[in-house]
């Protein structure tokens, strides 16, 4: 066993929960939301994945977050990587990416006969679309061996241009196609950008990946796992109580209580206290909470505030309209001037209306920063 295994909280039941929900046929992908760092990804590669593998799927994943201008190529080469041992096809690939202006290539796959110039200046629009083929054909070869479970990490990214909108549509047109074969999971960390690649009614991939569902944030059986875990390895007690009001004001994201434990750990003469708040100011400088309330005009940040303490408000009611004019100074303030600076913090990943109806901070750090601005 890996010694990271060893600090690994396992979550079976929500892996069973969302393979048996793909498995069962109703739906072909589904797409799940939470904050960034919350253990979306660990979920995904330490408890999805095996158990996918275990009942016979192939899975690949892609993390387009490092990639975001070029999604296609991360999901190209997810699948590639997937490819095992080395086929016809691959070898394809090797040619295509050969460096050099121009390539003649000729190559029979599944029965077909390939022949062509490739220009590889050739432009956007060429390439996108060589991409998309490319693709296709890369999960054509996979579902052929096996049933494919493609888990797509960060998958907003589909929506941040028109060159990723296209990858987008392509990939709605690949699941379309192999449905009986392939199952698609699409995670992301903004609910805004992720209803302008799924829910939106012009999005490139609407209905395709259903409602976009709320990823389950560890608890209180994840601290008691770390206690025990640090109990261990320490053979010290760790403040149960103090590390769940810990948890909860790291937005209960595991990685800033984890560090907290191993500073106690290679500082056994360390408070939990001072262990936190070293938490909370490297968080501080990181997260720039100072950076984005400045960049917020003064309608924006007035709805802000409102948000961060009643986040079923009505921005429309006329008691908020009086209360955001007495704010800004501005008597003539209009419910078109209210429904702008929405959009505008939408835009920004800041505030949005969720399918709840309430008002949410897309971090909800930054809500808490919000909170304890002194007028």
């Amino acid at each position: 066993m890996e010694l990271t295994e060893l600090w690994h909280f396992p979550r079976p039941e929500l892996a069973r929960a969302y393979l048996a929900t793909l498995n069962a046929g109703l739906v072909t992908s589904t797409t799940i939301f939470a904050p960034r760092r919350t253990g979306k990804t660990v979920f995904l590669l330490r408890d999805l994945k095996p158990l996918a593998e275990g009942e016979g799927y192939t899975v690949v994943y892609g993390d387009l977050w490092q990639t975001r201008q070029t999604p296609g190529a991360a999901l190209v080469r997810a699948l590639e990587e997937a490819l095992e041992p080395h086929s016809l096809l691959e070898k394809v690939i090797a040619r295509l990416r050969t460096p050099v202006k121009s390539i003649k290539g000729k190559a029979e796959f599944a029965g077909a006969k390939l022949e062509g110039h490739i220009d590889l200046e050739s432009d956007r629009k060429r390439e996108m679309s060589d991409t998309a083929l490319l693709l296709d054909a890369l999960v054509t070869e996979l579902t052929k061996r096996r049933p494919v479970l493609f888990l797509v990490d960060e998958a907003q990214a589909l929506g941040r241009s028109k060159e990723s909108e296209e990858m987008a549509r392509a990939l709605r047109t690949t699941l379309t196609k192999h449905q009986r074969r392939l199952r698609m999971l699409f995670t992301g960390s903004s609910r805004t950008k992720l209803g302008h690649v799924f829910t939106n009614a012009n999005a490139p991939l609407y209905s395709a990946a259903g409602t976009v569902q709320d990823f389950p944030l560890l608890g209180d059986d994840f601290v008691g796992y770390v206690a025990r875990r640090f109990k261990e390895s320490t053979k010290r007690k760790l403040d149960i109580r103090a590390a769940r009001e810990a948890f909860e004001l790291f937005g209960r994201r595991p990685e800033p209580l984890m560090e907290a434990v191993l500073a106690l750990m290679m500082s056994p003469t360390l408070a939990f206290s001072e262990a936190i708040a070293m938490q909370q100011r490297k968080l501080a400088r990181t997260e720039n909470h100072e950076g984005t309330w400045n960049s917020l005009d003064a309608t924006e940040r007035a709805l802000v505030r409102i948000c961060a303490d009643d986040p079923s408000m009505k921005p429309f009611a006329k008691a908020t309209l009086i209360a955001i004019r007495r704010r800004v100074g501005i008597e003539d303030l209009q419910a078109t001037h209210i429904q702008k600076a929405l959009g505008r913090l939408a835009e920004k990943t800041v505030v949005a209306k969720s399918p709840r109806d309430v008002y949410e901070f897309e971090n909800e750090r930054f809500a808490d920063w919000v909170r304890n601005i002194i007028d």
